[in-house]
């Protein structure tokens, strides 16, 4: 059965669309395995200033200690930037996702329109079959007639 123009038409959008999708769907698993990085990240950092903070006891001279206590502060400065960049990030992940589902709805109703489409192509060329071979049969029967 040959597709109508709006049937083919129907068929292209639902290609590009699945192509758009895709590339969707890929951007937002490297998005994905970017927020997991930075939250490896945010923990290495947090477990570094947590053995920074902890002295054992050790007496340290002044220079040493505050030496200590600005790399700690630093540690610290870095691990709230990332925390906020993860933030940041987590949102824009969050906005990605849903434009992925919101493209694969769409997508999955072009298909169920393209859908109903053929049916009612399909529908209508059995009706026209129909028609055709009972058109057939009364001729057939009034030869038998005559």
């Amino acid at each position: 059965m040959t597709k109508s123009p709006m049937q083919r038409s129907l068929d292209l959008m639902i290609t590009v669309r699945e192509r758009e999708l895709e590339r969707r769907v890929a951007e937002l698993a490297r998005k994905q395995a970017l927020g997991a990085r930075y939250l490896g990240n945010v923990q290495r950092l947090e477990q570094l200033a947590q053995q920074l903070g902890s002295c054992n006891g050790t007496v340290l001279d002044a220079g040493l200690a505050a030496n200590r206590a600005a790399y700690q502060q630093g540690v610290r400065a870095l691990t709230e930037a990332h925390r906020q960049e993860l933030a940041l990030h987590e949102a824009d992940t969050a906005h990605t996702r849903h434009g992925v589902q919101q493209l694969a709805r769409r997508q999955h109703a072009l298909g169920q329109v393209l859908d109903r489409s053929l049916a009612q192509s399909q529908a209508e060329q059995q009706r026209r079959e129909q028609k055709s071979q009972d058109a057939m049969a009364g001729q057939a029967w009034l030869r038998g007639q005559a």
